[in-house]
C-alpha cells in the first residue's frame, strides 16, 4: 500500500524548505532565485503568470484560466486559489503559481499575488 500525500503535506513541506530564506529587497518585485529554488526541491513545478479570467459556472465550480510561458490552463480551482486569481485579475497583477503537475485546479500547492 502507498501513501498518500496531502495538500497540507506538500504545503508543509514547502513550509519547512523556505522557512530559513532570507530574500534580498531587489528581489522582491517578482519571484526570487531562492524561492524559486525551495519549491523545485521540494518537488513541484512553479511559473508565473496572469489570470485571464475568473468565474464561476452555474453549477457553483469556480474556474480559472491562468497562462504563462507555456500556453493556458483552464480548470475548477479550489475556493482559497480562485479568491487569489480573482483578486489578481482584478488588480492586473502577476501571479506565482506552484503545482503538483501542470497547474490544474487540483494540482495547485500554492497561489501568490505578485507586486
Amino acid at each position: 500500500m502507498t501513501d498518500q500525500v496531502t495538500p497540507a503535506d506538500l504545503t508543509a513541506r514547502i513550509e519547512q524548505i523556505a522557512a530559513e530564506l532570507k530574500i534580498p529587497n531587489d528581489a522582491l518585485g517578482g519571484v526570487s532565485q531562492q524561492l524559486s529554488d525551495a519549491v523545485a526541491l521540494a518537488g513541484f513545478q512553479a511559473s508565473t503568470g496572469t489570470i485571464a479570467f475568473a468565474g464561476q459556472y452555474g453549477t457553483g465550480t469556480l474556474a480559472v484560466q491562468y497562462n504563462d510561458q507555456n500556453g493556458g490552463f483552464s480548470s475548477s480551482w479550489p475556493q482559497w486559489a480562485f479568491e487569489l486569481a480573482k483578486a489578481a485579475l482584478l488588480a492586473n497583477k502577476r501571479v506565482w503559481v506552484a503545482s503538483n503537475g501542470d497547474p490544474f485546479g487540483p494540482n495547485l500547492v500554492f497561489v501568490m499575488i505578485l507586486p
